[in-house]
């Protein structure tokens, strides 16, 4: 998060790191700006369409990238259950599909029994490796065959889409880095400009455990973040959906503040957010954490915006839909 959303003027930032600080900096809004490979983006930004959310993270944060993970998806802070957030806050929907995840095979917040969400590499491999399957659905009052006939039928279900939208698809005339990233939101860039208008859609950017020489290794990362954003983004603006799009970034866990002798970090807590729409309102939220080193947490930032608070935002003002944690947690007003 330091290396991506800057506090360029705080000098304790430069005291923390200083062989892998950021000093070219693009300047955002008071002392805080944002890392120069992110400049493919600076213009969301000017026009009010970029916000990022600060000090985000919980309670006595894991460092662990299973359990802070599993923690960050399904919304518990004990990392333990089946359902994904996005599972629960999207329950209502009991027909359609609610989302694709691209390129990995972990549904992440979209897993669980109702989370009627498949994962695929592409959808041209997706459905010659399920032109075969049994398209009937079948039903049982055994617990174990029900889950895996859930499983089918969603499948099933998603190759029909699939079928159906991409037979004929029209190619964006924007062209898409070619880079493992790039290539995932150019696959979700077609579905959506062929109508699959599913809620939700996740890709990742893997390669962020820097624990040695994180700053060229981060910049290579934001290069491509920014480059494959933007590409996404002028795709959208294209297609005049921009308006209908709301992108949101999550990790498992920060860095931690001090850099280490690899010149890299180690596993922290405490980070940024950013959330990219033509329906947002732009802007910085919450409050940057102190560098002080009595204000640091074990040698973490705190954290100051519990990331349920960022999930709660995007199920009531986004999909309209009740939080999964009720009025436990209040939304961040980005939408």
């Amino acid at each position: 998060g330091l290396n991506t959303l800057i506090p360029f003027e705080d000098e304790l930032y430069y005291n923390l790191r200083p062989k892998i600080a950021i000093k070219n900096t693009i300047p955002l809004e008071g002392d805080m700006g944002i890392n120069p490979y992110l400049k493919s983006l600076l213009n969301l930004w000017k026009e009010g369409d970029m916000a990022w959310v600060q000090g985000v993270g919980y309670p006595k944060a894991s460092r662990s990238h299973f359990h802070s993970a599993d923690i960050w998806e399904s919304g518990n802070l004990d990392g333990k259950g089946t359902e994904g957030w996005i599972s629960k806050a999207l329950s209502h929907n009991k027909q359609g599909l609610n989302g694709i995840v691209l390129g990995d095979n972990n549904l992440g917040p979209m897993a669980g029994e109702q989370g009627r969400s498949v994962a695929m590499q592409n959808p041209k491999e997706f459905l010659q490796q399920t032109k075969y399957l049994n398209k009937e659905s079948f039903k049982t009052s055994n617990d174990a065959l029900s889950h895996m006939l859930s499983v089918q039928n969603q499948i099933n279900l998603a190759a029909d889409l699939l079928d159906s939208k991409m037979k004929n698809a029209k190619a964006s005339p924007v062209r898409f880095p070619n880079t493992t990233f790039g290539r995932s939101l150019a696959q979700v860039d077609k579905m959506i400009t062929n109508g699959m208008h599913l809620p939700v859609y996740k890709v990742t950017l893997d390669g962020f455990d820097t624990h040695a020489n994180q700053r060229d290794v981060h910049n290579n990362l934001m290069n491509h973040l920014g480059h494959g954003l933007a590409a996404f983004t002028k795709s959208m603006k294209h297609h005049k959906l921009w308006n209908n799009v709301l992108v949101v970034t999550y990790s498992e866990f920060g860095r931690r503040a001090r850099e280490n002798g690899s010149y890299g970090t180690d596993h922290g807590s405490g980070s940024v957010n950013m959330i990219l729409g033509g329906a947002i309102r732009g802007g910085l939220y919450g409050k940057a954490p102190s560098l002080k080193e009595e204000d640091l947490v074990n040698g973490d930032l705190a954290h100051g915006v519990d990331f349920r608070e960022i999930y709660t935002t995007v199920a009531q003002r986004w999909w309209r839909r009740p939080s999964p944690w009720g009025q436990q947690h209040k939304p961040v007003l980005f939408v």
